[in-house]
């Protein structure tokens, strides 16, 4: 059946796909950020979320530790040995470059800038650097939100659809099934922010959980549970879609490529310099240059923390390990037997207040005793009776 095939399919992809995303996770900074935790890392081990490092014993509020100290660590620690070796290195650039030009006149242009050239390309160099950057960034902010909001919604339509399935399927034989395919799409479709979005949507319809559960639950009319099913497809392409890769990789690359074109401008007018202070003056200006090499380096790895689709605190890993943290304890109970519809308690019924009800009770009592009176008091009639 098309049940069958969609889990032995999944499971048979499962290791593939849950071994490249623990390749993904487990780089050096998630290693580190583990060692300096206290905790012990686990290769072997799949991740709960196949993005957030694995550790054994980890739950999400600590992940969610771990995954931003590996943000601090991947971007924090190139930076500030980019902005180190740009600091020791600057003089003997600047040196070098000196022993190359070995002109009174150039030296006295670089020095004094009278032509304003080195100005002027220093200018264009750091416009197109900041229009770039900061368009890159609001863009991929953007993308961020846009994920932020398709998840919410998907994960509001995947319990929706839980809840239907609880009340329409259940006590009959292929509730266990329903459920199956419901825990399949959570961990492997849902939860798989690192795999590729166009991959996932092109999967075949045999190999979706969701067209099982609607080839489960519609045999010859469409059923309910058609309706949900298909919003949570709505929700589910707007995920991946806003998940998926605008810009490549190359983009990154040019933006470093004209960061570095304006760091190298520095050292030449360093060499231009070097004949006012000398050797002193290239040591203040080669602290400066590491500062400003520690800030360009720092705000392009931000930059690429946003790029990066997931395992980053700048991602929506944690987020969504709290907001599917609820379906999937659901999921379990009801798949090992623990929740039923037994379970459910009925609605309360409405309580009175014990005053109002003994005033009631008093006041019935008090009509029955007239009745009785006045009964007693009436005249006997032909026959004897009253």
């Amino acid at each position: 059946s098309s049940s069958s095939s969609s889990s032995s399919s999944s499971s048979a992809a499962n290791p593939s796909t849950s071994k490249e995303g623990n390749d993904d996770a487990t780089d050096i900074w998630e290693k580190m950020a583990v060692s300096l935790s206290g905790r012990k890392f686990d290769d072997d081990s799949s991740p709960s979320s196949s993005s957030s490092p694995s550790a054994v014993g980890m739950t999400p509020e600590e992940r969610r530790d771990i995954t931003h100290l590996s943000t601090l660590l991947r971007v924090g620690v190139p930076s500030l040995s980019a902005g180190a070796i740009a600091t020791i290195l600057f003089p003997s650039a600047a040196l070098g470059l000196a022993s190359l030009v070995e002109d009174a006149g150039a030296f006295a242009v670089l020095s004094q800038d009278s032509s304003q050239f080195v100005q002027n390309f220093l200018t264009v160099s750091s416009l197109l650097f900041s229009i770039l950057v900061g368009q890159t960034y609001y863009f991929m902010y953007s993308q961020q939100e846009a994920v932020y909001y398709a998840l919410f919604a998907e994960v509001t339509e995947a319990k929706s659809l839980l809840e239907q399935v609880a009340l329409v399927c259940q006590g009959r034989a292929m509730y266990s099934q329903v459920l199956r395919s419901i825990a399949a799409y959570v961990r492997d479709d849902l939860k798989r922010l690192d795999a590729d979005p166009a991959k996932l949507l092109s999967a075949r319809p045999v190999d979706d959980p969701l067209e099982s559960i609607m080839y489960m639950t519609s045999v010859g009319v469409p059923s309910s549970v058609y309706e949900t099913v298909r919003s949570l497809r709505q929700a589910r392409a707007a995920r991946l879609g806003a998940l998926q890769r605008k810009l490549p990789r190359v983009h990154m690359n040019l933006l470093w490529l004209l960061a570095m074109t304006e760091l190298c401008s520095f050292p030449l007018l360093g060499a231009g310099t070097q004949t006012l202070g000398g050797y002193n003056i290239l040591t203040v200006e080669g602290c400066l240059f590491g500062f400003m090499t520690v800030g360009i380096v720092m705000t392009l790895n931000v930059v690429g923390e946003l790029w990066r689709p997931a395992g980053g605190a700048y991602n929506v890993d944690a987020v969504l390990s709290v907001m599917v943290r609820g379906l999937e304890d659901e999921l379990n109970e009801r798949l090992s037997g623990k929740r039923r519809r037994s379970n459910v308690r009925a609605a309360p019924t409405p309580q009175f207040r014990t005053d109002e009800g003994e005033e009631a009770v008093l006041r019935v009592s008090a009509a029955h005793a007239a009745l009785r009176a006045a009964q007693a008091e009436a005249p006997d009639d032909a026959g004897g009776s009253r």
